[in-house]
């Protein structure tokens, strides 16, 4: 298992932090999404293999929302 830091734009309410946990969630190979509201990020345990960064990022594009990997 992988820990990836996404800084995600757009963030702005509670219905924010729903759609960002369920748009991770529903991707295999999520183990457990922490999104921070005020930091503007979500830490996301993965597995590499069946969910890469790319494929974390392109799910969030798909709920509304840009992301790009930060440094943890």
């Amino acid at each position: 298992m992988k820990e990836t830091l996404l800084h995600v734009d757009g963030m702005s309410c509670p219905s924010c932090i729903r759609h960002i946990d369920g748009a991770l969630r529903g991707i295999a190979g999520v183990e457990k999404v922490d999104v921070k509201l005020r930091e503007g990020t979500v830490l996301v345990k993965h597995d590499p293999s069946s969910a890469p960064t790319n494929v974390l990022v392109e799910a969030l594009r798909d709920a509304g929302y840009e992301s790009r990997p930060r440094a943890a």
